[in-house]
């Protein structure tokens, strides 16, 4: 059978060699080589590494020099329990790098279980918009876990205030080398 005579019989597509998959895509945040979302890329190239990155605040953290500004932003959110009990409040922050959004996440924990305590987490990124999350939890309270609560650019600085609270925050950095 010569190759005319198998193409009038053969019904399906051609195959066209080295063609990329139809969820294959390019763009900022895709993988070039497996095509997925940079921060779900598996195969190890070079764009899509991640380091993770993560911010402990306790009563014992002192503020930066940099925190007045967002600081003074942020200042509108606090309830009034961050200003009640001064001496038992913490704060500290981060720098949000790498090349693509970050999904910040959070742990925390009451310091004295028999008080109520407060987590603020805020961001302010490079374009100058603030978002913040707050939680206010009663004593007795056990170490909470809460996933995605805000999503950011590279550039944004973090800012976390506690009252009677330890907390961690988490994200990872997807970074070329």
């Amino acid at each position: 059978m010569n190759r005319a005579q198998f193409a009038h019989r053969y019904t399906g597509a051609h195959v066209i060699p080295f063609a990329a998959p139809a969820h294959f895509a390019h763009g900022p945040g895709m993988c070039r080589s497996c095509g997925q979302p940079s921060a779900n890329c598996h195969c190890g190239c070079r764009q899509c590494r991640t380091e993770a990155k993560e911010l402990v605040v306790d009563l014992a953290s002192k503020p930066r020099t940099g925190i007045s500004s967002l600081g003074t932003v942020l200042g509108a959110l606090h309830s009034n329990a961050f200003t009640a009990a001064a001496d038992n409040t913490g704060t500290d922050t981060a720098f949000v790098g790498g090349g693509c959004c970050v999904h910040i996440s959070v742990e925390y924990a009451l310091v004295a279980a028999t008080s109520d305590g407060s987590v603020l987490v805020g961001v302010k990124d490079s374009e100058g918009t603030v978002m913040a999350w707050q939680r206010t939890e009663k004593a007795g309270t056990a170490y909470t876990v809460k996933e995605s609560i805000i999503t950011t650019n590279p550039g944004a600085l973090v800012v976390v205030v506690v009252n009677n609270m330890i907390a961690r925050v988490r994200w990872c950095e997807v970074f070329s080398c």
